[in-house]
């Protein structure tokens, strides 16, 4: 993910009035960045209120009802990282995910996003959006969007930008 920022010359600084300068300034100052990876599912786990459930569950979620999952970041074909996510049930099968994407030697963005979980079926929604709220080293103070979909391999791809 590229994290470069577009700064403003100070000569055009100085032109910009005083009313709306600032917000001009601001929104000029950081320039969007444009990211993509592919999520491979590497782990996951139900938990009922009685306990662990085996596989994907046969019956609907229920409010309390939790997921784990752990999941390879890759890019361009090359392992680039690992997260971590846990969901918890709402009502009416709304899922509440939060996560972590750790990259190599970069750094993590954290994530978080609401499905509607299917009432049948052997695996989640076929594609999602939600937001990126805050990040460390190359991240931190990343803010943005994503949009994730299911590809024809299984695999997760997920696109999104974040201002820094």
């Amino acid at each position: 993910m590229s994290t470069a920022r577009t700064c403003l010359a100070l000569g055009a600084a100085a032109a910009l009035t005083i009313t709306g300068g600032v917000a001009a300034a601001q929104a000029e100052a950081h320039a969007p960045s444009r990211f993509s990876f592919e999520s491979q599912l590497t782990a996951i786990q139900f938990f009922g209120t009685t306990g662990p459930i085996v596989g994907f569950p046969t019956k609907p979620l229920v409010p309390g009802d939790r997921i784990i999952g752990q999941d390879r970041i890759m890019q361009a074909g090359r392992t680039v990282g690992h997260d971590n996510e846990v969901c918890s049930v709402s009502f009416n099968r709304d899922v509440l995910c939060a996560d972590i994407v750790r990259f190599d030697g970069r750094g993590d963005l954290q994530a978080s996003w609401t499905v509607q979980w299917p009432a049948t079926g052997s695996s989640g929604p076929s594609s999602f959006d939600g937001v990126v709220d805050g990040g460390t080293l190359r991240f931190q103070s990343a803010h943005g969007s994503f949009h994730a979909a299911v590809m024809s391999n299984g695999d997760l791809e997920v696109i999104g930008e974040i201002d820094q």
